[in-house]
């Protein structure tokens, strides 16, 4: 019988560098690598042979393929979905359709989470790329060419000369989050991305390539523009790698010349929008679209690089086909040449790792910006579209082909259920787990308040040893002074009534002379009380030790006395009036230090008593210092060191006390170890690691769900 399909007489192909060859649709633009034996099958399908005498031929052309007729059926229906073929009778569309054929749930859910990538073309930019091609090849120029490459070699100069500078410059990821430098850098993106796009579409016309479709993808809810060079696949090898690098050399060329901009900008808002667009264009280039691991630039130079057409394809079905031999010890023939095989195992397993934490680094991000921006639902959400699609559907449809053979013998279901106990093993299996909090150092010993308000007058200077009920400094309150002389006033003047009338013969047994003396006694009491409260005036030390500073409070544009800067016991703050419960400094030594760190109000349940912890300065030191658990404060804290904030360890809002805190935190406090030979400086901020109990991989993936969803 004869075979009802047939080749299209339109299809162009064109032998490929790396062997096979490239069938383009002119009708759909779609271009479909086949190999040597697969595009020789194509050949055959002329409506006339029969399918006994096709399977015939391709088993002469390929006999170590061994092919089967379900094979040969597989293929064909590949054809038929990219319509590379046509019916020349019916009958056969319907069991051809793969789409038809299969039940699996899987094809069913699966377009419920292509959101993460929408595609939607606009328009064909053929006449708007011919007409721009005269001004724009000039940047093709060699002069062109070569003023850029010295224009990247000085760039690349002043970031390591001033890298230092431009570390510091960097906004914090608090800052970086904000909804309002998302909205600019999501601006500066969606030109960057435009400008990358078109460098592909020029570069593929200067080339004599096609680029007939333009239009927008919403790449995980981004909106970036995307070109269709596929057409470069009829190019040589050369041509091809030049158009899929020029996305990533015009994002290089606008963050060298960006560098060298900002080494000229003064500060300000310009010089800030500079430095992101360079950390964009350079940091986001190379991890993402230089990134082979990822199916962008990278991919695609690799794969012309090493000669593998359909490299993430083929190196997943390689991947695949060895785990279900080490799972389930069935065999395959792997129509892989043996010179890729292990480049495409080893391909495909640093593909799937990288997948796995690409992903939980999306779903980080999505939870800090959701906690960010107050949209939990909307952040949880996505956390559930990314973590079925990009986790949950491919780990489901490998264990469908796991279960789904019938030459299933004891062998075989010994060896999947060892592999079943060992991957049970690695996700029940213990691991160290450690929680990282933002942290700052200050003095263990105890604090001195002002417990009165007045005008400050410093009589000892940090840094002086004192002696307990030393005069640390002198608060002066007219208020409270001319409250003592109505007192003093007072007493006097119930004093003399009562002289007078005792003096008086004619009053000495006056009925009134009891009660002004329990009025002088009420009065001597209050005078008592009130001198021994403004006795509080003249502030002390509570006990020996040295007189250590507190944390410095930022200067007021008010030049007022009155608010006054940096730590109050100074100079310059005399007469600055000091507000009732003003923190004046400590009292100890330097050795005796403490660490409070801010741990959230997830991982908090972690943290108790006795856990060791490593400390780690923000900048200027390499090596921690040890330290222990102290104490976990059972109230979640109202307000975090400002320090936090300048260092870009925390987010809030400014308030007077210091930073009111976005998201729950509890303070952690941690003793130092002996650390007399080289002590944290005082009121330095950096972070903590604290050694928590293990946890497994099951653990830790089920408190994710919970804390998520």
């Amino acid at each position: 019988m004869q075979f009802p399909w047939l080749k299209r007489d339109d299809l162009v192909a064109v032998p490929h560098d790396s062997g096979g060859w490239i069938v383009k649709d002119p009708l759909t633009l779609q271009y479909t690598h086949l190999d040597d034996i697969e595009y020789s099958v194509l050949d055959l399908m002329d409506g006339r042979i029969s399918i006994g005498k096709m399977l015939e031929r391709a088993r002469q052309l390929c006999p170590e393929r061994r092919l089967s007729l379900d094979d040969l059926g597989q293929f064909v229906r590949v054809l038929a979905g990219h319509e590379l073929i046509r019916q020349s009778g019916g009958g056969d569309s319907v069991r051809l359709n793969p789409q038809a054929t299969s039940t699996s749930i899987l094809r069913l859910v699966s377009p419920l989470f292509r959101i993460l990538r929408l595609q939607c073309r606009l328009l064909n930019p053929s006449r708007l790329l011919d007409a721009a091609m005269p001004l724009v090849s000039t940047f093709y120029k060699p002069a062109v060419v070569r003023t850029m490459m010295v224009v990247g070699l000085l760039s690349i100069m002043v970031v390591g000369l001033r890298f230092g500078e431009l570390l510091r410059a960097l906004p914090s990821m608090a800052e970086f989050l904000g909804p309002q430098n998302m909205v600019l850098m999501l601006l500066v993106f969606v030109i960057v991305k435009v400008l990358h796009e078109a460098g592909h579409a020029f570069t593929a016309r200067h080339f004599g390539a096609e680029c007939n479709e333009c239009g927008i993808m919403l790449m995980v809810f981004t909106p970036v523009l995307y070109t269709n060079v596929s057409d470069a696949w009829l190019l040589p090898r050369r041509q091809r790698m030049l158009i899929t690098a020029a996305g990533i050399l015009v994002e290089l060329s606008i963050a060298s010349m960006f560098a060298l901009l900002w080494s000229y900008a003064a500060p300000g808002t310009t010089r800030a929008l500079l430095l992101n667009t360079v950390v964009l264009c350079s940091v986001n280039t190379i991890v993402f679209n230089g990134n082979p691991l990822l199916k962008f630039d990278g991919y695609f130079l690799l794969a012309d690089w090493v000669g593998i057409p359909n490299l993430a394809s083929r190196a997943s079905a390689v991947t695949q086909e060895t785990l279900l031999n080490l799972v389930t010890g069935r065999s395959s023939v792997s129509v892989e040449p043996a010179r890729f095989h292990r480049f495409l195992l080893g391909y495909g397993l640093a593909s799937a790792a990288y997948r796995v934490l690409l992903t939980l680094a999306i779903l980080k991000l999505v939870q800090v910006m959701s906690h960010e921006w107050h949209v939990q639902f909307l952040g949880t959400f996505l956390s559930a579209v990314i973590l079925t699609g990009f986790i949950i559907i491919p780990a489901t449809t490998f264990l469908f082909r796991v279960f789904d053979h019938d030459d299933s013998g004891p062998l075989s279901w010994i060896r999947l259920t060892i592999s079943t106990v060992v991957l049970l093993g690695i996700a029940l299996f213990p691991l160290p787990h450690s929680v990282i909090a933002p942290a700052f150092v200050e003095p263990a010993s105890g604090p001195v308040y002002a417990t009165l308000p007045g005008r400050l007058d410093p009589v000892a200077r940090y840094g002086d040893h004192v002696k307990s009920g030393s005069v640390l400094a002198n608060l002066l309150n007219i208020d409270l002074e001319h409250s003592e002389q109505n007192l003093r006033g007072r007493l006097n003047e119930i004093r003399l009534q009562l002289d007078s009338l005792k003096k008086n013969p004619a009053t000495a047994n006056s009925d009134l002379i009891p009660a002004l003396r329990e009025s002088r006694t009420a009065a001597e009491k209050r005078l008592t009380e009130f001198l021994s409260e403004s006795a509080s005036l003249v502030i002390r030390t509570p006990t020996d030790g040295v007189f250590l500073p507190p944390p410095a409070v930022p200067k007021q544009n008010d030049p007022l006395p009155e608010h006054w800067h940096g730590t109050a016991v100074q100079d310059r703050n005399t007469g600055a009036w000091i507000q009732r419960g003003t923190l004046l400094g400590y009292v100890g030594t330097l050795a005796d230090l403490t660490v409070s760190a801010g741990v959230s109000e997830d991982d908090v349940e972690f943290i108790t008593k006795g856990q060791r912890v490593e400390f780690l300065l923000q900048a200027g030191s390499a090596s921690s210092v040890s330290a222990v658990v102290e104490s976990v404060e059972r109230l979640a804290a109202k307000s975090l060191p400002a320090q936090w904030a300048v260092a870009g360890l925390a987010s809030g809002q400014p308030t007077e006390e210091g930073l009111l805190p976005n998201a729950v935190t509890y303070f952690v406090r941690i003793r130092l170890d002996d650390c007399a030979g080289a002590p944290p400086p005082l009121y330095s901020v950096g972070r903590v690691r604290i050694h928590t109990r293990s946890a497994s991989l099951l653990q830790r993936f089920l408190r994710y769900l919970r804390l998520t969803f």
